[in-house]
């Protein structure tokens, strides 16, 4: 399964053979991380990094060497929730926010994570998107009872 997303290669091309056509949509950000998503569809790809392609991840943090990696080798991330399904709103600060009465909009409260944090929870699968009058998001549902 590839982790490591290395920066694509520049192609020599456009109208003077040396890849200069006055635009250009490559990066410079560095190799990614499959482990690292930064939204909603990579955080699905993240759960089978097969499908994962460079762009919409965060950096490698580990130069490459998967063997090595901090986020590869951390323990998964553990959810205590009474019900089988939670709420996962999205902050416009990028954050995500795990909604303990999701009825209640933002007046609920809420527990803080991460896009990798919610990437490398165990017993529960990514779900539906949600999208209702506070913000956007998506819920996690409990794989195991």
């Amino acid at each position: 399964m590839p982790i490591h997303l290395k920066v694509p290669a520049h192609r020599n091309g456009g109208p003077d053979g040396q890849g200069w056509n006055r635009m250009s949509l490559g990066s410079l950000a560095g190799d990614q991380c499959a482990l690292r998503p930064r939204d909603y569809s990579h955080l699905r790809e993240s759960q089978d990094t097969r499908r994962a392609r460079y762009g919409g991840y965060g950096p490698c943090v580990s130069e490459g060497n998967c063997a090595e990696c901090p986020i590869l080798q951390a323990s998964p991330r553990h959810l205590d929730s009474l019900d089988s399904r939670v709420l996962v709103r999205i902050h416009a600060d990028g954050y995500l926010y795990l909604m303990n009465r999701p009825d209640d909009g933002w007046a609920s409260s809420a527990k803080r994570w991460t896009w990798q944090d919610v990437a490398r929870l165990d017993g529960w699968e990514i779900g539906r998107r949600h999208c209702d009058a506070h913000s956007d998001g998506f819920w996690l549902e409990r794989t195991t009872p």
